[in-house]
């Protein structure tokens, strides 16, 4: 998919997310009725954001694709700072917690890390997977080699001995 055609792919799914939110704050239970749709709003506001800092690049294309990249991050940034005031005013917390949307964003932040910690992991353990085949594939190579080099001494040595014992026999 293109850059741009991903851009506004975000922005229209951002768009939504946010009219809904704004239309349904009110009306849900709890916090988690709109979870899908922050969560969009998160996944859009991180696609914006790859996208304007691939097209910082110099050319008329790129500049102005990025300078569009810039204003509808700021516009989703505007959106969300709303979203987050009626998610505090809907779930009020006392003064001494965390407000309701600052849970969210721990919540969203605490699942990124977990998620790249997961996939750090993954990628060490392919990395040892590796390093174990290569070791692994450098003893069966050593033990080839020792096996033929043995087999070559045994074919010469045989050779040898068939060869002198047929000298015997003719002299």
């Amino acid at each position: 998919m293109e850059p741009i055609t991903t851009a506004l792919a975000a922005v229209s799914a951002a768009s939504s997310a946010i009219s809904f939110i704004k239309a349904r704050v009110n009306d849900v239970q709890s916090v988690s009725e709109l979870s899908g749709q922050i969560s969009t709003l998160f996944s859009a506001q991180k696609v914006l954001n790859e996208k304007r800092n691939e097209q910082a690049g110099v050319g008329d294309i790129s500049f102005r694709g990025s300078i569009d990249a810039v204003l509808e991050a700021k516009r989703l940034n505007e959106e969300m700072q709303q979203i987050s005031q009626l998610i505090n005013m809907r779930w009020p917390k006392p003064a001494n917690q965390p407000s309701t949307w600052q849970e969210i964003l721990n919540h969203h932040n605490e699942a990124l890390r977990q998620q790249k910690a997961a996939r750090q992991a993954a990628m060490r353990e392919k990395a040892r997977k590796s390093q174990e085949l290569e070791e692994t594939l450098k003893a069966v190579a050593l033990i080839a080699f020792v096996i033929v080099v043995t087999l070559v001494l045994f074919v010469f040595m045989f050779a040898a001995i068939a060869r002198s014992a047929m000298d015997e026999i003719v002299l």
